[in-house]
């Protein structure tokens, strides 16, 4: 099962660690270490808390509860709020379903990421192009940006007008046609062990 991240639980500090091009460097009994070749390695996340209260102390109790040891998985954006285009760049704004229909109350969604941005490409792919049209140039070198529920660094970008060469670390995890491009990606994530999450309240404040 895939849940997704609470939202009141905002992280203190946030480490994204890159693909590593390599695994298994971990040390034997008889002192060799060994290492080989990943392929489209995973990200890592790294996310720590201040001291929780109230409703915060519920919501970890019950993703940690979803989480069910390592049996399961959870949606968690990148927190990238301070370096990505701001939502008025990207142009987050309230709009109605495909078909034009809103809420019941006539309340509609929010749209708050790019929307007519896609790309194509093969699995193992790593340079892509991307036609961001009345956005402008969004995406610099360093940035991430999101594939569905895969997120990738962009090592390199050149444009021409407004569109976009941009070389991708990793490279493409699978085939994709017309995949809308995110600004604001997720990944899916799960614990490295089953102890992880333990929460330690502090009686006094």
């Amino acid at each position: 099962m895939i849940f997704d991240w609470p939202a009141n639980l905002v992280p203190q500090d946030i480490a994204v660690l890159p693909p590593r091009a390599t695994v298994g460097l971990s040390r034997s009994l008889n002192g060799f270490t060994q290492s080989a070749p990943a392929i489209r390695p995973p990200f890592g996340l790294k996310l720590t808390f201040g001291n929780l209260f109230g409703d915060e102390v519920k919501a970890w109790r019950a993703m940690m509860a979803l989480f069910e040891g390592r049996a399961n998985a959870v949606r968690v954006p990148l927190f990238d709020l301070w370096h990505r285009a701001k939502d008025s760049a990207i142009g987050a704004h309230l709009v109605p379903w495909s078909d034009g229909a809103t809420f019941s109350d006539g309340a509609m969604h929010l749209a708050d990421d790019l929307e007519g941005v896609s790309v194509s490409g093969a699995q193992g792919q790593r340079t892509i192009t991307a036609d961001f049209g009345q956005y402008g140039q969004l995406l610099e070198a360093g940035l991430y940006f999101g594939l569905g529920e895969h997120p990738y660094i962009a090592r390199r970008v050149w444009w021409e007008g407004n569109v976009a060469t941009i070389e991708t670390t990793p490279s493409f995890r699978s085939a994709y046609v017309n995949e809308p491009l995110k600004l604001k990606p997720t990944m899916i994530a799960g614990l490295i062990d089953d102890d992880q999450g333990e929460l330690m309240l502090r009686r006094a404040r």
